[in-house]
């Protein structure tokens, strides 16, 4: 069997095709969308206009519902979240500010990394990112973007510790937060000569910039500089060489919380949206029973639910330890655009209302356009998609 063949029946073994959310889920489902839309949408504008940071008091209520301990080891304070489970808190929090969900998946990608981690770094950072400090991935450099593997940033050993050098940009918190994971190269070219590091951002050498950008403004985009930065060989995360491996791994199953954050902010806005054309009055009844308005509404509702069942087919993939970078591709990539097209005509069935700053329409689709690069843009994903279906043999790459 060719690298990406999979017999068919691989889809069909156990549950998988069970579409149906466990009583436990349904209650995670409603539990974080009553939070979300209580104590996070009243503020999603505000941070927008104002350019504020959040405020202890409001990052206090993420963290005390437990938002950042979702795959937490046990020890703590961790709550065993499946994948599909995390995917569903993306959502939710998506329908109310698709921001928070960055500080939500970088902790599970912490609680991914925490057994590769030092005992000293376990003991150190996950508590503090578990009570709302903020961290930092550090993959994408200016001139490799996407490939993952092109990395120049270096990190040379230096006795007992590392010494680091590069650029790197497209990352979200910077300039607040205290930790950053970053990919350097240590051995020889590719991939495999990657290694991942934990670096303090109060290190030595270590400066930011940000970048204006028409959305995301509470991530904080911007570039770090690593002007021989210092660390202890004990900063390493896993293994020398292996940092591709990581790399690779958080972004896999990322590629589904982002659609799905998406997702759950075009949900939001079709509903919002159904309601005011419900009220809207055209020629003597409501705009909802115009058939050319019902049918575009229809078009959208089917669009987000295919799209949705994509990113939770992947995860389950992932949950039951099968191999979903093919599925992960499709439901990154589509379900972006998807959810963009949707918040486009939402803005566009409300009228000249749509584009007001007074209704979040415009915000969330200012939000969710830059998401059609993040972790990878259409090209990437399609090419992936492609190697999957054609085999190495017959793919572009």
């Amino acid at each position: 069997m060719v690298p990406g063949d999979r017999p068919t029946t691989e889809f069909l073994k156990g549950d998988t095709m069970d579409f149906s959310l466990s009583d436990n889920q349904i209650m995670i489902r409603d539990s974080v969308r009553d939070f979300a839309e209580k104590e996070l949408l009243p503020k999603y504008q505000h941070w927008d206009r104002t350019g504020e940071w959040l405020t202890p008091e409001y990052m206090k209520k993420i963290v005390d519902m437990g938002l950042l301990r979702l795959r937490l080891p046990e020890e703590y304070g961790g709550q065993g979240y499946s994948f599909v489970d995390c995917g569903i808190v993306c959502e939710e929090i998506g329908r109310a500010d698709h921001q928070i969900r960055y500080i939500i998946s970088n902790a599970i990608h912490l609680g991914e990394m925490a057994s590769s981690l030092h005992p000293s770094l376990q003991k150190e950072w996950i508590p503090r990112i578990a009570n709302g400090e903020m961290m930092s991935l550090a993959f994408t450099e200016p001139r490799g973007g996407a490939d993952a593997g092109n990395i120049v940033t270096k990190a040379t050993r230096d006795g007992d510790y590392w010494v680091l050098n590069g650029e790197k940009t497209s990352i979200t918190f910077t300039g607040v937060s205290k930790v950053v994971f970053v990919s350097a190269r240590t051995g020889g070219k590719g991939p495999r000569g990657l290694s991942f590091f934990c670096v303090p951002t109060d290190t030595p050498g270590l400066s930011t910039t940000n970048f204006e950008r028409m959305g995301q403004k509470l991530d904080r985009g911007g570039s770090m500089f690593f002007d021989n930065v210092r660390i202890p060989d004990i900063n390493m995360v896993g293994k020398e060489n292996e940092g591709f491996i990581w790399a690779m791994t958080i972004i896999g199953y990322n590629r589904n919380f982002v659609p799905l954050a998406c997702i759950g902010a075009a949900q939001k806005s079709l509903e919002e949206t159904m309601e005011y054309l419900k009220q809207r009055q055209i020629m003597g009844k409501s705009a909802s029973k115009w058939q050319g308005v019902a049918q575009e509404l229809a078009i959208c509702a089917t669009q987000l639910e295919a799209a949705r069942m994509l990113c939770y087919k992947a995860l389950s993939l992932k949950d039951k330890g099968l191999r979903h970078d093919a599925e992960s591709s499709m439901a990154k990539w589509w379900g972006v655009k998807v959810a963009n097209e949707v918040l486009y005509t939402c803005m566009r069935l409300n009228g000249h209302y749509g584009w007001a700053k007074d209704l979040p329409h415009e915000q969330r689709l200012r939000d969710c356009l830059g998401m059609e690069s993040a972790d990878g843009p259409r090209e990437v994903h399609l090419g992936i998609i492609a190697r999957d279906i054609l085999g190495r043999d017959h793919a572009p790459f």
